[in-house]
């Protein structure tokens, strides 16, 4: 599968899923843990949930209302933050699903959002294809 994609359109899909996950992330008001854009991360985005809400339970929801399965915090962030992730066998689709799937638990669990991250992911991948 990788020969016959080109292991550079590989990392390229994987860096477009990586920044339309930031993008997401950015419009509903909320942050990417890594600090520096030279760090980021083309496999998995860890994302910082705001005070008051625990990413352990919305992820426990999420999963529940919508068989949407998010990485945990680790260490000292368990419980603080949810990773998206957006490697592999993974295309456009799926991770406007994914996007998805996180705007409506983030409402459902009350989340305050500041827009619409799906439309901001879609809207870069739409333009970066």
């Amino acid at each position: 599968m990788l020969t016959a994609e080109c292991l550079d359109n590989v990392f390229a899909r994987h860096n477009r899923h990586a920044e339309a996950t930031r993008r997401a992330v950015r419009a509903w008001g909320l942050d990417v843990l890594c600090l520096d854009a030279r760090e980021y991360s083309s496999s998995v985005t860890a994302v910082l949930m705001p005070q008051g809400h625990d990413a352990d339970a919305f992820r426990k929801a999420t999963l529940e209302r919508y068989s949407l399965s998010l990485g945990n915090g680790i260490g000292k962030v368990q419980g603080k933050v949810l990773r998206i992730g957006h490697l592999g066998d993974f295309n456009d689709l799926m991770l406007a699903a994914t996007l998805s799937g996180v705007e409506i638990g983030l409402r459902a669990a009350g989340v305050p959002l500041g827009g619409s991250g799906v439309a901001a992911g879609l809207a870069y991948l739409g333009g970066n294809g």
